[in-house]
């Protein structure tokens, strides 16, 4: 009798851990929706929003925002393709604003949860439909991500449907059709973000390792249609030698080295683990997923496709990517969380048939496997609440503009911080981002104190903006009021966050 009750209780705690997920999941839902009013901008809204607003206007890519750097303010085709035509579509719809460029990222997620949800469905038992739910719900970066301007929650779309196709045309006999659709996602993939190249590579490689080298060539060529639209902006003038030009020479794909350019393929693999192992974001989810591959590696053994092609995934990004930047993880994040879900369902969960319910197993590695993942859950919610509470006041830069330049500013160029185009883009004639200038100091450029200013007037520049995380790096507190003024610049206005010079030599 005592037993049974025992038996009971445990079966009670057991769904209400479910209960409790699926309360977390909602709980998560209800904070990423507090979290799109008002979010803070990314530095990539406005950077990478940019491009998107020129396709809009002019049909082509440029950047004022990096005038002066690699001719971009003339012709920019060093972009991710197929996700600033989604974004100038968005823009072309619903207008230019931080909201626009936000949503296209957040309609990729509604669309990933669908799929991914539906993959779940069909493949696995409820409890592990949950866990997987819950593992990438509750992800710091799909949480940031998902409402930021950037490539990365497409590329992750596109690159998850190609898997699932890819594992489709597996599964049936390596149905030719599958593979086909597989290879045009992987495309697709590449042509939103060249990250996506690792989709191409890893279908690829799975298929020769399978020893089907014909439906690895088919696989590789039903993704050249999708791949050819990051091509869609080269002419004769624009070519690969000026898209070679901007990659090779652009600061901001310039990457730190701790060995010659000609040994750099040698370094990768070793600062790849950087990726995984940066901040306690990453840490949390790297180790939950290593310990549940190593302790539930018998049930992920009964289908190790998904794991190879993981592994390939993970040295095709090594090879290819410039940064080892822990938000490519979510790349390939939606195969690790199939992994995980299937190996902790495993580990930690057993079912009854008589009544269709699951409870938790009585051993030391399902209590390890939970505890990792309360822990977790724990460090990407502190992520994911200060995400939220940080709120961005979107008619703040229309306000600054009429205090300091007042209403009739068609005609001036302004350095200013990189989301000032929001709401002023189209009411300055440039607006050249500091970021900009920052990048230009990469190059060699002493753009510091006096030489700085000189510069700033041989661009042309009517007023700039230094907030106080620049102001250092531009020598502004080396200079005192009367040699400004010897540059034909004088103060305006300066406090404690920024400092705005105007230009006297300007009419």
């Amino acid at each position: 009798m005592l037993a049974l009750i025992k038996k009971q209780q445990h079966q009670q705690a057991c769904m209400k851990l479910i209960h409790f997920i699926k309360i977390i999941i909602i709980l998560t839902s209800v904070l990423f929706l507090f979290s799109l009013w008002q979010r803070q901008p990314d530095i990539d809204d406005s950077w990478i929003g940019e491009h998107a607003y020129w396709m809009a206007e002019k049909g082509y890519v440029k950047s004022e925002l990096m005038h002066g750097i690699t001719n971009q303010h003339i012709r920019h085709i060093v972009h991710h393709k197929l996700f600033t035509l989604a974004g100038a579509l968005f823009i072309s719809i619903f207008g230019f604003s931080l909201f626009t460029l936000k949503s296209v990222s957040l309609f990729s997620l509604i669309v990933f949860l669908i799929i991914f949800y539906r993959y779940l469905k069909k493949r696995v038992n409820d409890q592990t439909l949950w866990i997987g739910m819950l593992l990438i719900s509750v992800n710091a970066f799909i949480f940031q991500y998902s409402f930021v301007f950037r490539p990365e929650i497409m590329v992750m779309t596109l690159g998850f449907v190609s898997f699932i196709f890819l594992e489709k045309g597996m599964n049936d006999s390596f149905k030719v059709k599958w593979l086909l659709i597989s290879g045009l996602m992987a495309g697709l993939a590449a042509a939103t973000h060249l990250n996506g190249l690792i989709f191409i590579t890893s279908g690829g490689l799975l298929l020769l390792i399978k020893r089907k080298p014909l439906l690895a060539f088919l696989f590789g060529f039903a993704a050249i249609p999708g791949f050819a639209i990051y091509f869609y902006d080269f002419s004769r003038e624009f070519g690969f030698d000026y898209w070679l030009y901007q990659v090779k020479d652009a600061p901001a794909l310039h990457t730190i080295r701790d060995l010659p350019e000609s040994l750099s393929l040698l370094e990768r693999p070793f600062r790849e683990q950087r990726r995984f192992f940066h901040s306690p974001k990453e840490i949390s989810f790297s180790v939950l997923f290593l310990f549940l591959m190593i302790a539930g590696r018998k049930e992920i053994r009964k289908n190790s496709m998904p794991l190879m092609y993981l592994l390939f995934l993970v040295i095709s990004l090594a090879a290819v990517s410039v940064h080892s930047t822990s938000k490519y993880l979510m790349l390939y994040m939606p195969v690790m969380v199939v992994l995980m879900s299937r190996a902790f369902s495993f580990l930690a969960l057993e079912s009854e048939t008589e009544n269709n319910k699951f409870r938790l197993k009585k051993s030391a590695l399902a209590y390890w496997a939970v505890g990792l993942t309360i822990l977790y859950i724990g460090v990407q919610m502190y992520w994911n609440v200060n995400t939220s509470i940080n709120k961005y006041d979107t008619n703040a830069n229309r306000r600054f503009s009429e205090t300091y330049f007042g209403k009739e500013t068609g005609e001036l160029n302004i350095l200013a911080p990189m989301n000032f185009i929001f709401n002023e883009i189209d009411h300055f004639n440039r607006i050249q981002g500091d970021l900009g200038y920052i990048d230009i100091q990469k190059t060699g450029l002493p753009l510091h104190g006096s030489f700085m200013l000189r510069y700033a007037d041989s661009s042309v520049i009517d007023y700039l903006i230094i907030t106080k995380e620049y102001r250092e790096r531009f020598g502004m507190d080396t200079l005192n009021e009367p040699q400004r003024n010897q540059e034909g610049f004088r103060t305006i206005e300066k406090n404690n966050e920024f400092e705005i010079l105007k230009n006297d030599r300007k009419p």
